[in-house]
């Protein structure tokens, strides 16, 4: 059963990385807002979304990661909402059982933030992330690929990390 889920979801989540919406680029504002209000609609669909999911934005990418019941049936609200959302051309996932996340992920995630802000403060600083069931998940906008490279493989580097998922955009 559980696997007939994780397959469904999968086709379901497929068409959302080609997901693309004719917009401008937002603004940080416009950003703001849309993310806001991605969370907001999370929250009112379940109370305690939020403490299951992650949902990271930057420019008109959104990233929605978390350990999910076997069901999934968050997950694809989430998505939803979020391939809804006005100024999101993009909406990219990382799930995993509910039963791998660990305990531990969110001090990892505080001693990886320490680790790569004064490598390179700027890349650091133009990045969200979070961790799942040890995995990194990065998210944001950095100016050339060596950079994107570097931060992926300090991160890596960090104890603790088991992956990490880079949905890092070099800037045009």
């Amino acid at each position: 059963m559980t696997r007939l889920l994780a397959l469904a979801l999968a086709l379901l989540l497929a068409g959302c990385a080609g997901q693309n919406h004719s917009s401008t680029a937002p603004t940080t504002s416009s950003n703001a807002r849309a993310c806001q209000s991605i969370r907001s609609a999370v929250l009112a669909r379940d109370a305690k979304a939020l403490t299951v999911l992650d949902i990271l934005c930057k420019g008109d990418l959104v990233v929605i990661a978390g350990a999910l019941p076997p069901d999934y049936t968050l997950a694809v609200a989430a998505v939803h909402i979020a391939r809804t959302t006005p100024g999101v051309s993009r909406v990219e996932t990382f799930f995993v059982p509910r039963s791998e996340r660990g305990a531990s992920d969110s001090a990892l995630a505080t001693q990886i933030r320490t680790a790569v802000a004064g490598s390179d403060g700027a890349a650091a600083a133009a990045t969200d992330l979070t961790v799942i069931a040890g995995t990194v998940v990065l998210v944001g906008v950095v100016d050339d690929q060596t950079k994107a490279d570097g931060l992926v493989a300090r991160v890596g580097a960090v104890s603790g990390v088991k992956g990490v998922k880079s949905f890092l955009q070099v800037k045009p």
